[in-house]
């Protein structure tokens, strides 16, 4: 190993780690990826991975992030709560563009297995994005009056239910799809929102 390359350190190593452990995933797929693979590819050593990423799932999700494209979190007004709940669960298509469905199946189930079910469901019921995002829809449907129920009374749990069928989504295919996404919403979301009115 040279000097200029053993002497990487902070954000120069940090993003060389990033680009090896991406551009091996695109090449052999999560599951067949090391961190020796990683270290070797990256010209450095495990334990300058390790101390950043302690596990791969970790360094991955990283990499993803670090080459998606910024995830916008705001929904356009779509004329209907249908159309809107189409529109959610559209959000993280620009990640589900750049990583193959299995391998994002397999990194999350590994983050998830080193994820304690209070931090999990913490994540779930309080601060995301989609959550956020149902809040805005729940409220426009109201106010179109397709829907009785308010953000002030609608429960907890159905406005955190979209979050955990995406979710579940990810964790047994890899990402929803379109015929997947409406039935979710024609026959489990559309009927609870509405059931009210």
């Amino acid at each position: 190993m040279n000097d200029n390359v053993s002497r990487r350190r902070g954000a120069i190593l940090e993003n060389a780690i990033l680009d090896e452990a991406w551009l091996l995933l695109n090449q052999i797929g999560y599951s067949k990826l090391t961190m020796d693979d990683v270290a070797r590819a990256a010209k450095t050593n495990k334990n300058a991975i390790y101390r950043r990423w302690p596990q791969k799932c970790h360094l991955i999700l990283a990499a993803v992030e670090r080459k998606a494209p910024p995830i916008e979190l705001e929904i356009s007004d779509y004329g209907s709560l249908r159309e809107d709940l189409i529109a959610l669960f559209k959000v993280l298509d620009p990640i589900f563009e750049i990583i193959r469905p299995e391998d994002l199946r397999e990194v999350i189930s590994d983050k998830f297995s080193d994820t304690t079910s209070y931090d999990l469901f913490s994540i779930v019921n309080h601060d995301n994005g989609i959550r956020k995002l149902m809040e805005i829809i729940i409220t426009r449907a109201n106010q179109r009056k397709e829907i009785s129920l308010s953000i002030d009374d609608i429960s907890e749990k159905a406005l955190n239910l979209p979050t955990l069928l995406i979710i579940n989504e990810i964790v047994l295919y890899g990402r929803p799809n379109e015929a997947s996404s409406e039935e979710i919403i024609d026959n489990i979301l559309l009927p609870i929102y509405k059931v009210h009115k």
